[in-house]
């Protein structure tokens, strides 16, 4: 449960981060994903990225390691027909994978796998928080600092 809530709540602040990458884009318009699968992509951000994990440069056009169930946000239609425009919105922590704010085009099907998987958490998230509020009654405002 603990696990599940971290990830629901570090996807909820990547939101702050993808708004801020994406000036053209409000919050509202936002979407949020998770990778449906562990993928190898191609990086389109001009002049490419640098990786801090690995100290190393990958240029426009290089490749990297998408893991399965990295946030994604959308950005917009992809340059060729049947594809989304994503940008990968957290922190790299393991070697060989992609930069932070990496962008790069996925199917429309994976992308629509992908958004899917973040509806389904965050839906099965507000379920529980709802849950633990009837559970805990006036302790809810209690512990979360809310003045009745």
């Amino acid at each position: 449960m603990q696990n599940f809530i971290a990830a629901v709540i570090g996807a909820v602040a990547a939101l702050g981060f993808a708004a801020a990458s994406q000036a053209q884009t409000t919050a509202e318009d936002t979407e949020l994903a998770f990778m449906p699968r562990t993928l190898t992509v191609t990086l389109l951000n001009d002049g490419g990225k640098y990786v801090a994990v690995d100290l190393k440069h990958i240029p426009q056009g290089g490749t990297c390691r998408m893991d399965k169930d990295a946030t994604i946000v959308k950005v917009g239609p992809g340059a060729s027909p049947g594809t989304t425009r994503v940008r990968y919105i957290a922190p790299q922590v393991s070697s060989g994978g992609c930069p932070f704010l990496t962008a790069f085009d996925l199917s429309d099907s994976d992308y629509a796998e992908a958004r899917a998987a973040f509806v389904r958490m965050k839906d099965d998230a507000t379920r529980r928080v709802e849950e633990l509020k009837k559970e805990l009654g006036d302790k809810w405002d209690e512990i979360t600092g809310k003045k009745s």
